[in-house]
């Protein structure tokens, strides 16, 4: 009971200590490697994990303590209102007497007590003796969990990063073409009250700046949105301040080109596998351990005291005081138990076979992820890069049709359908850029998980 108490002490100060780290972070200026670093630190998530970690470990050390010998104190005081006794044959005390006669005699007094050492041992129990092992094997295990969790994080918070960077990308253009569409606007008002536009002119326009101001107000949901995602992985409390701070420096041509400089590696003992392997391992020291439930167990007791016997309640009377000690073995042989245990082995061995044909599983699907992936990623690489080509493409044409308009060799609709395809021309950028850098984050993660 004290260890037990000793190591809940132990975990519970390890909360304290994670939950009262400082927690810092300069949102006015964030790039995506700053939230990552952040994210491990601060994500409920990641830290949960990491107790269950540090929890395997207390249960491992506690389990370690317990092949230590269990010594422990025994007292009692009794006060015996009825003496027990029993008939013996009178000749045991008098050998004149009659064969068939009996005499009384009592076997305690009014007042008795006890007080000794006592001594537990197990030196051999199939119960208990591979603790150890599955133990340690369930240390493993957590610490593959957390590094799987730390992994995941790692995409979470790049693909919430991502998000932001897009739908900011999507903010700023949309803005523009706003601020465009409100100048063409005021410009028309002012031409039909001259007289110089029909009111059809002029209502198309507002149309033009009404449309755009909804797409203005959606891209504007759709960022605050993706910072509050962000600020959820990251481990960051809610707040209007925090998200009006929340700036990224990272843009999606620098975040394209940090991720395109880093080398994905095939790690052929991934983070998974390597957990599904320590599953058969745990699975065969468990039918290990089941199998070691045919031997008999041997445990050794002892204990070291005295008892008190008296009529009168005086334990300072050494007198009355007698010692009391022994020393035993105990062997336990099982009979009716090995039946059930044949059934525990059974099952275990069958678990064994579940575990093995699990990691061929994982495996096999992983090679063909891994080869659709790749695949998709030059895909979705090419796409980027045509979509960005035609989006500089269309600012140059942009430009010129501005200067033809501004000439009037065209007319103003004529404009605005040019604008449309610009902003057709954005939107497949922006979503090629998604779908390149999710592909990136979703291959890494791949590779490592």
């Amino acid at each position: 009971m004290k260890k037990t108490y000793f190591l809940f002490l132990l975990l519970i100060g390890s909360v304290l200590f994670v939950s009262g780290q400082e927690r810092t972070i300069n949102l006015n200026a964030l790039t995506i490697e700053e939230a990552v670093d952040y994210s491990l630190m601060h994500s409920p998530a990641v830290n949960v994990q990491r107790l269950k970690e540090q929890q395997a470990e207390y249960k491992l050390s506690q389990t370690k303590l317990d092949y230590l010998p269990d010594i422990y104190a025994t007292s009692d005081l009794r006060r015996n209102i009825i003496v027990p006794s029993t008939p013996i044959p009178a000749s045991m005390i008098n050998p004149s007497a009659p064969k068939d006669e009996l005499m009384y005699m009592r076997f305690n007094t009014p007042w008795s007590s006890g007080a000794g050492l006592n001594l537990a041992f197990d030196i051999f129990n199939p119960e208990t003796i591979g603790r150890k092992s599955e133990q340690e094997k369930q240390l493993k295990i957590s610490q593959l969990d957390s590094r799987i969790a730390e992994n995941d994080l790692r995409a979470n918070v790049s693909q919430a990063y991502i998000d932001c960077a897009i739908a900011q990308a999507q903010l700023d253009a949309i803005a523009a073409d706003t601020a465009y569409y409100a100048e063409l606007f005021n410009e028309a008002k002012t031409l039909y009250k001259r007289e110089n536009i029909s009111l059809a002119d002029k209502n198309n326009s507002e149309m033009n700046y009404n449309a755009s101001l909804t797409r203005f107000h959606q891209a504007k949901n759709i960022l605050h949105n993706a910072k509050i995602n962000l600020l959820l992985n990251l481990g960051e409390e809610l707040s209007e301040e925090k998200l009006n701070q929340l700036h990224l420096s990272d843009d999606i041509q620098l975040l394209y080109s940090k991720m395109t400089s880093g080398n994905l590696m095939n790690d052929e003992n991934s983070l998974s596998q390597s957990r599904q392997a320590e599953l058969i391992s745990l699975s065969e020291i468990k039918t290990k351990n089941a199998v070691l439930k045919y031997a008999p167990s041997l445990s050794l007791s002892g204990y070291y005291g005295a008892n008190y016997f008296g009529k009168e309640l005086k334990l300072s009377n050494t007198d009355k005081w007698f010692g009391n000690s022994f020393v035993a073995l105990l062997l336990r042989i099982p009979i009716s138990q090995s039946l059930s245990t044949a059934k525990e082995v059974s099952q275990l061995r069958m678990q064994e076979q579940i575990e093995r044909e699990n990691l061929r599983d994982l495996q096999n699907n992983r090679v063909g992820e891994l080869s659709r992936e790749l695949a998709q990623l030059e895909t979705y690489k090419n796409n980027y890069q045509l979509k960005q080509a035609n989006l500089k493409l269309m600012s140059e044409n942009i430009a010129a049709k501005q200067l033809q308009l501004q000439k009037g060799y065209i007319l103003d609709s004529e404009f605005s359908s040019e604008k449309l395809r610009e902003q057709n021309a954005l939107q497949e950028y922006l979503q090629a850029a998604y779908d390149v850098l999710s592909a990136y984050i979703n291959m890494e993660k791949l590779m490592k998980n």
